[in-house]
C-alpha cells in the first residue's frame, strides 16, 4: 500500500502530465522558438575579424527574431560550401555562385543580398608597379582561395588577355586577402587578388606598401540563403534584414566596417544569372558522392 506522501508526489506528477499533454504544441512552439539560429558566414577575412565585423549584426537579429543566433564560419570556401549542403547551417551568408549551388544542390531559399557588389581587386606593389598586365608573365598572382569567385573572374581575363595559368604566370596559394597582400608587400608575386571588402579591412602597415592595379567588371555581392527546413520563416528573416539599415547604431556599425553599404531584395532572375559562374568552380566546391 502507498503512502500519504508517495500518493501526493503522483498526484502532482500526473497534473503535471496531464498538462503537458493538453499544452503540448506550445511547448513545441516555445521550444522551437528558443532554439539557436545557426548562421553560416564564408571566411571571407579571418574567423576573428569576420565575427567582429557581424556582431552587431548577431545583436541585431537576435533582438529582431526574439531568439539566440550564433555565427559560424569555416577553415576555407570547400569546407564551408560542404556544412552548407550537408545542412549544418539554418542560414548562410556567401558568394553569389556558391548561393545558386546551394539552391540547385540543396534547396536553399534566396532572402537578400548586399547592396555593395563584388569584383576582383589587384593590387601591386608601389615601389615595383607594374607597366601593364603584361608585366605579369614570368610572375606570380597570390589569392587567398582558389574557389573564390574575384579568383575565377581574374583567371578568365588573364586568359582573355592571352596569359595562362601555369605557363605564362604562377598562382600563389595564401591563407587570406591580407596574406595575398602582404606577398605583395614582400615582392614574392607580382599581383595579389582581393575584393573590395577585403581590401577595406587591410591593416594600413600593408596598405601603405600596396596600390589598386586595376578592377574587373562588378558581380553580385554576398548573399543571404535560408536552409529549406526554415523555409516556412523564410519572410520573417527577409523582413529582419531588409530592416537592418545604416539608420540604426549596429547598422551604421557593421556597414562602415564592412562596407557593405545596405541589404537588398534578390531579382526575380538573378539567381539564374549566375549559373556561368557555377560552371566554372570545379569540382572542389562539390562534396563527393
Amino acid at each position: 500500500m502507498l503512502s500519504g506522501k508517495k500518493i501526493t508526489k503522483l498526484g502532482v506528477w500526473f497534473v503535471c502530465l496531464m498538462f503537458a499533454m493538453a499544452s503540448g504544441i506550445s511547448w513545441a512552439q516555445s521550444s522551437a522558438h528558443d532554439k539557436v539560429l545557426q548562421i553560416g558566414i564564408l571566411p571571407t577575412l579571418s574567423a576573428r575579424l569576420l565575427l567582429k565585423n557581424y556582431q552587431p549584426l548577431q545583436m541585431y537579429l537576435e533582438r529582431a527574431l526574439n531568439r539566440p543566433v550564433e555565427l559560424v564560419t569555416a577553415n576555407d570556401y570547400s569546407a564551408f560550401h560542404l556544412n552548407t549542403i550537408e545542412g549544418k547551417f539554418d542560414l548562410i551568408v556567401t558568394a553569389a555562385h556558391m548561393a545558386r549551388l546551394a539552391q540547385t544542390e540543396a534547396k536553399y531559399v534566396p532572402l537578400t543580398t548586399y547592396k555593395a557588389v563584388n569584383r576582383a581587386v589587384l593590387l601591386e606593389s608601389k615601389d615595383q608597379p607594374l607597366q601593364s598586365i603584361q608585366g605579369l608573365k614570368g610572375k606570380s598572382l597570390a589569392f587567398g582561395d582558389r574557389q573564390a569567385l574575384i579568383v575565377s573572374q581574374t583567371i578568365g581575363y588573364l586568359r582573355d588577355n592571352g596569359l595562362r595559368e601555369g605557363i605564362d604566370y604562377t598562382l600563389l596559394d595564401t591563407q587570406s586577402h591580407n596574406s595575398a597582400a602582404y606577398s605583395v608587400q614582400k615582392h614574392q608575386s607580382a599581383l595579389a587578388i582581393t575584393s573590395p571588402s577585403g581590401y577595406k579591412n587591410m591593416p594600413d602597415q600593408i596598405k601603405e606598401s600596396v596600390k589598386i592595379f586595376m578592377t574587373l567588371p562588378e558581380f553580385p555581392g554576398l548573399m543571404w540563403m535560408a536552409h529549406p527546413r526554415v523555409a516556412s520563416d523564410a519572410p520573417k528573416f527577409k523582413a529582419a534584414l531588409l530592416g537592418f539599415t545604416a539608420d540604426t547604431a549596429e547598422g551604421k556599425q557593421f556597414y562602415e566596417s564592412t562596407g557593405y553599404i545596405g541589404m537588398r531584395e534578390i531579382g526575380k532572375d538573378e539567381m539564374k544569372s549566375l549559373d556561368p559562374y557555377t560552371k566554372n568552380v570545379g569540382t572542389a566546391l562539390r562534396p563527393v558522392k
